[in-house]
Parts: structure tokens; sequence; C-alpha cells
């Protein structure tokens, strides 16, 4: 963030060959398996929709986001990951999502643990790590990342409610200083009124901080923020394909006309 508060050189995050914070809002899907076929299944169904051309088009997705809170405790991660990424040509970010925001309970050693050995395996671009848990944790997932350099994303959620514009500013401050490369925020809208705050919060953050931001408001109420959330700043939107993994998730084939249409407005500066 610059000093007078407003970012004049905005940076970018690779993840693989994929660029957050530049061009058309990129498409990132879950992988919400359980088992090891239910991986392979899913990450067919993703391949059958294609990738994006070098001109952005296509029904594809930009980003496969690995679940593992989803997996089966039966299932040894690392193995999971390897069969995932033989079945995949996309960047993959892995998620833990725990029990405080929205997935399975995990010791906070263990979570530390995962997140790094994930990292570190070669086969990821990027991880999500939770922007608010214990702070050395959160410095020590994102100093090991950056080794490993794999990109990391951090992230908060409230399925609760909305933070006030100014939390939502708070959050994104600490995300930043703890040296994240993007800074996400999902909460969840109780009115349209929760709605407006959320999309001038990321648009006041899009002009604040110099790091990509992904903002998402879910349930009914919050498509319009998966859909349009480009606008306002935010980088990447999430969509299913499939099962989904948050309230709100639009089909990815319902989701891309209406991201054709928006890029093609915006191109036509109509």
């Amino acid at each position: 963030m610059s000093n007078d508060g407003t970012s004049s050189v905005k940076r970018t995050a690779a993840l693989g060959g994929v660029v957050l914070g530049e061009g058309r809002t990129k498409v990132i899907v879950p992988v919400t398996a359980e088992t090891f076929d239910e991986i392979k299944e899913q990450t067919a169904s993703i391949a059958k929709l294609g990738g994006q051309t070098a001109s952005g088009a296509g029904n594809g997705v930009d980003v496969v986001e690995w679940r593992m809170d989803f997996l089966a405790p039966s299932i040894d991660v690392l193995s999971a990951l390897e069969t995932l990424a033989g079945f995949t040509d996309l960047p993959v970010l892995a998620t833990f999502r725990t029990a405080d925001e929205g997935g399975k309970a995990i010791e906070a050693s263990a979570y530390r643990d995962l997140l790094l050995a994930v990292a570190r395996s070669g086969k990821v671009s990027a991880i999500d790590v939770e922007a608010f848990r214990h702070e050395l944790t959160v410095r020590e997932v994102i100093g090991g990342a950056h080794e490993a350099g794999v990109a990391v994303l951090a992230s908060y959620h409230d399925f609760h409610a909305t933070p006030a514009s100014e939390e939502i500013i708070s959050r994104f401050e600490a995300m930043d200083a703890a040296g994240a490369d993007v800074l996400k925020l999902a909460c969840m809208p109780a009115s349209v009124d929760d709605l407006l705050v959320l999309l001038n919060a990321t648009h006041r953050a899009s002009r604040t901080f110099d790091r990509p931001l992904i903002t998402v408001a879910m349930g009914p109420i919050g498509v319009l923020s998966r859909i349009a959330g480009g606008v306002f700043g935010s980088c990447a939107t999430f969509a299913a394909v499939g099962r989904g993994s948050a309230p709100g998730q639009v089909p990815v084939s319902d989701l891309r006309p209406a991201l054709d249409l928006l890029d093609s407005a915006q191109s036509a500066n109509f």
C-alpha cells in the first residue's frame, strides 16, 4: 500500500501460467472429492470444459481449488494430491478450510504442517491460509510457501454476516502486512445493503492495496458479486462444476457467458 493510501503500481500473482490481477476475471473451480475415484471424476468434468484461449475466450476454468477438507479421513493427502495433479493441467490452489470458517476441525499444528507439506510437494501453484489463525502459524506458512516458490492466498470467511466496510479494509491490511500474494474475503449478506457494503469496500480496497483481491458475497443475494465482482476490483470468482464448496456458487456453464458479456461491454467502453 502506498503512503497516501492509494496504490499506484499494481502487483500480480502468478499461479502457474495464470496471472491474477491482470486481464479478465479468472474462474476458480473447487474439487470437493472425498475419494480417489471422485478426484478423477471431478477433474475429468472440469477438463471437458476446455481451457481459455490466448484472448481469454472459452468455456473453461483457470484454476482448480483443491478442498482438502472434503477428503475422507482414511485418504492420505499427498497421495490424493498426486492423483489430482495427474488428472489436470490447470494450476492447483490447495485449501484446507477449518471448522472456524466453514470446513473441518483440525489442530493448529496439523494445519500448519499440512499446508507446508503440500506447498513443498511441487504439485501446487498456490495455497490458501486462513489469515486470522495464530499469527506465528500464518507467518510460518507464508514464509515456507514462498521458500518453496508457491503463492499464498490469505483468506477470511464469515458465513453469518457481512463485516462493516472499515473491518473489511482492516482485514485486508492485516493480510497485506503478513506478506500474502492474494487477499481474499468472503461473507454472508443478509440484505442488498450488505452486498453494497462488500462491493464498495472491494472498490476501495482495489485502489488502496497493490495486491490482487478476491471478494465474494455468499448465498442467493451474493450471486451478483460472483458475476460482476471484477467491475469493482475482484480479480477472480469461484464457480461450480457439480458440487460446489460454498453457498451461492454458480455453475461455470451459467457464469462464463455473463463474464464474457461484461468483458465485452467493458472492452467496448459502453
